[in-house]
């Protein structure tokens, strides 16, 4: 992003356009003093010539760079001499008109405030003593010079600081105007980032849960094809990648799995509780006990999804890491959720545990890997939580609790 454009340059043209045509005015009211000497007409449109020249080689410089404070007393010291000699040939009020664009120059060309207060108290001083001058230096002169110097001065001061006041302010305010747009656009970037990162967690989580799943049974099928019951076989093979494909097309788009899809709101987690079991029976050889409510309570679709990718991943595991022939699959509701619980017969936690059930949390036990570790996270999301924890009971094998809130 380019930084915010300085308000002098901003106005540059103006400030030319208003010095060299106040210039031009005064002198064309100089040549029009017709009761005055063509002598000092001249002079003073030539020291109104010199002003306009000095500010071509100086002053246009200041306004475009504003840090040389020697080329700035030249400018300012040689515009208010131009100014002496413009009021020493034709009076000090054929001066004012070039004042009103001096004084704001002084301020416009440095960065310094103590120069252009000297310059906005000297350059009236000087058009004052002018004036006691062409009086004959007479006392009765002075007071009038002497207020009309001061009124001068103390405007353009007063009116230098409120201006400059408020031109910083509003530097300060685009400076910080362009600091938030960039934070807000690295926060952009950084949330963009954040997004694309969860979405390959979540794509991947699916992909381990459905996909992978699905494959290993169809390599274990074609295995146990060769042994005969080919047909069956086959149509088992068919079946579980007609059911991958369906998941692939609902990751693809987002979209609940078909398994919820595919059952009615009021019991579509129970339904596709009982098609996973009879799925897993069919597809693994290992029997799973249902121990299902008809009804349960209203639950968020993300905790649905959570409860049944558990029930996928707990079921794989039973089998393919416990080696287990029986599974027990169960939902349980109380006042602060939804259970379930995953209870099979196999070798249960690597390294055994503690008499009456050692503990490990899901992703953090002994015998976890990926699928526990995204299966604790996707609980978390939705406020629940996973815990994979040996049998209480005393029989082999572990259980697996996945906790929702209703």
């Amino acid at each position: 992003m380019t930084a915010p454009v300085d308000y002098w340059e901003r106005s540059r043209v103006g400030w030319h356009a208003a010095w060299y045509g106040v210039l031009a005015v005064t002198a064309v009211a100089v040549l029009a003093l017709s009761g005055a000497p063509l002598a000092a007409r001249l002079t003073g449109v030539g020291a109104l010539t010199a002003a306009a020249v000095l500010y071509l080689l100086v002053g246009t410089g200041l306004l475009r760079e504003g840090r040389s404070l020697a080329r700035y007393t030249l400018y300012t010291a040689g515009t208010g001499a131009c100014l002496v000699v413009l009021a020493t040939a034709l009076g000090p009020g054929v001066a004012l008109a070039p004042l009103f664009v001096l004084f704001p120059q002084a301020w416009a060309m440095t960065t310094r405030r103590t120069p252009a207060v000297v310059v906005v108290v000297a350059v009236p001083a000087a058009l004052g003593l002018v004036q006691v001058a062409r009086s004959g230096w007479a006392v009765a002169a002075v007071p009038e010079a002497l207020v009309t110097a001061f009124l001068q001065a103390a405007a353009a001061i007063v009116l230098g600081l409120w201006i400059t006041g408020l031109v910083r302010e509003s530097e300060q305010r685009a400076s910080l105007l362009a600091q938030l747009t960039a934070t807000r656009a690295e926060l952009a970037t950084a949330e963009h980032a954040r997004g694309v990162l969860a979405e390959r967690e979540r794509m991947a989580a699916e992909i381990h849960d459905t996909l992978a799943q699905g494959f290993l049974s169809i390599v274990a099928l074609a295995q146990a094809a060769r042994d005969g019951e080919t047909r069956e076989r086959l149509e088992l093979i068919e079946a579980t990648a007609r059911a991958n494909l369906a998941e692939a097309r609902a990751i693809v788009a987002a979209q609940a799995p078909p398994d919820l899809a595919a059952s009615e709101p009021e019991a579509r987690l129970v339904g596709a509780l009982q098609r996973l079991a009879a799925r897993t029976t069919a597809q693994e050889g290992t029997a799973v006990d249902l121990d299902l409510p008809a009804r349960l309570p209203p639950l968020a679709p993300e905790a649905e999804v959570v409860l049944l990718r558990a029930a996928q991943e707990g079921l794989a595991n039973a089998r393919r890491h416990g080696a287990a022939t029986r599974a027990a699959l169960a939902l349980a509701v109380d006042v602060e959720g939804v259970e379930l619980t995953v209870t099979d017969d196999g070798t249960g936690l690597a390294g055994g545990g503690p008499a009456g059930g050692g503990r490990a949390d899901a992703g953090h036990g002994p015998r976890t890997g990926y699928g526990l570790a995204a299966m604790a996270a996707r609980a978390a999301q939705v406020g629940g939580s996973a815990a994979l924890e040996q049998r209480a009971d005393g029989g082999a094998g572990c259980v697996l609790r996945v906790r929702v809130p209703a």
